[in-house]
């Protein structure tokens, strides 16, 4: 068995081991049928090293491809069931929330109904913040989450940048319990965001709302300004998912909460192999922070993702020893995007013209956005484009 597993990882390396390419294949096995975003949503496994080793399979006639996703051949079915002592089809889930700690039950229809078209609204995404928009289902859970662990009503709230328009959900989540009384608010609820556009466009939405709500840009690299400090109950964020951006952020957040054991901090961050786990951990655990609870597949997001859409739901609560890593009275210099620390150079074919143009931080377009935007250079056209590779390093993929 180990030698089976050993000889694929040697090939198409993984940094969760042997133990990830088990997991693969355990997961196939249990659904019989599945597709690549579905089992990279199931192992947490990117999209791209799924397709790589699911084609090395296909090709060694363990696996095989059909329209509507992927499956053991016979003989692959039997060779798997014989190296790894596969058995049975896994535990079946229930059928309504498929295992969600927040079910969304049909009585929340209505609200959906309406937060899709206001979330809509939203602008275009900036990948240089490295923004990607959660889906109206995804803001209504964490509104809930934050009622269910009683972080919401009375409480002085932050979003600490809400490209999401998680603060929207909170605004329109009385119209669940009782339509009639909008009474289900924060005593106060701010949302601070860099990003302009997303202020504004939420600011349109809930000028209708009687309830103490304020705005504030601002970019958390810069040092806290002094009515912010010590002021908030819960703060909920999805910061940056890189090691700087998440050890600034938590410490802006622990520097804006009151001073006062048991307050909450909801942070939404990207699944990771056990080593940057361990870091991510690492930062929690030095910053005097308590994870009482973790959801790995809590929020989906809109458009493509190597990660398949999904980020995992951290509860981190403060007690006496909490303290923030980075100092409330200083700037923070160094990178903390994605872009910044990583800069990626991708070409996009036009599936106008055929021509193929180079986006990146070096290039006439930083983001696939601002090609959109401002249209391909050879034909005018503003899409479709199709990612051709991309060049990380010197390297192409």
């Amino acid at each position: 068995m180990s030698n089976f597993l050993e000889d694929i990882q040697k090939k198409i390396p993984l940094q969760e081991g042997i133990e990830g390419h088990r997991t693969i294949f355990r997961e196939i096995y249990r659904a019989g049928l599945i597709s690549l975003k579905d089992l990279s949503q199931k192992t947490l496994i990117p999209i791209p090293l799924i397709a790589k080793i699911v084609n090395k399979l296909i090709e060694a006639k363990i696996l095989d491809r059909i329209s509507e996703g992927i499956l053991f051949t016979e003989n692959g079915m039997k060779y798997i069931e014989n190296e790894l002592n596969f058995y049975g089809y896994g535990i079946i889930k229930c059928e309504e929330c498929n295992g969600h700690p927040v079910y969304l039950s049909p009585r929340w229809d209505y609200l959906l109904e309406i937060l899709e078209k206001l979330f809509d609204t939203r602008p275009e995404v900036d990948t240089s913040l490295d923004q990607a928009f959660a889906t109206a289902k995804s803001s209504l859970r964490r509104a809930l989450l934050l009622y269910e662990r009683g972080a919401l009503e009375g409480k002085k709230i932050c979003l600490l940048g809400d490209d999401d328009y998680t603060s929207v959900a909170i605004s329109h989540l009385y119209l669940g319990f009782f339509p009639e009384e909008p009474k289900l608010i924060p005593d106060e609820l701010m949302i601070i965001d860099l990003d302009e556009r997303i202020l504004n466009g939420i600011k349109d939405i809930l000028t209708e709302f009687d309830f103490n709500v304020s705005y504030k840009k601002w970019d958390y690299k810069k040092k806290i300004p002094s009515e912010l400090l010590h002021k908030f109950d819960s703060i909920m964020l999805d910061p940056p998912y890189t090691e700087a951006g998440l050890k600034l952020t938590l410490s802006r957040a622990v520097d804006m909460l009151k001073e006062i054991p048991g307050r909450d901090i909801f942070l939404s961050f990207a699944n990771r192999a056990p080593d940057q786990i361990f870091k991510i951990q690492e930062i929690i655990t030095q910053m005097g922070l308590v994870i009482t609870e973790i959801f790995p597949r809590f929020n989906t997001y809109e458009g493509a993702s190597v990660f398949g859409n999904l980020t995992q739901m951290i509860h981190l609560v403060t007690f006496s020893k909490t303290k923030s890593l980075v100092s409330f009275d200083e700037n923070f210099e160094d990178n903390i995007y994605t872009g910044e620390i990583s800069p990626t150079t991708r070409f996009y074919y036009c599936r106008n013209c055929h021509k193929t143009i180079e986006v990146g931080d070096k290039s006439n377009f930083k983001t696939i956005e601002k090609l959109k935007e401002n249209g391909c250079p050879h034909c005018g056209s503003t899409g479709p484009f199709n990612l051709e590779r991309k060049s990380k390093n010197n390297q192409r993929s």
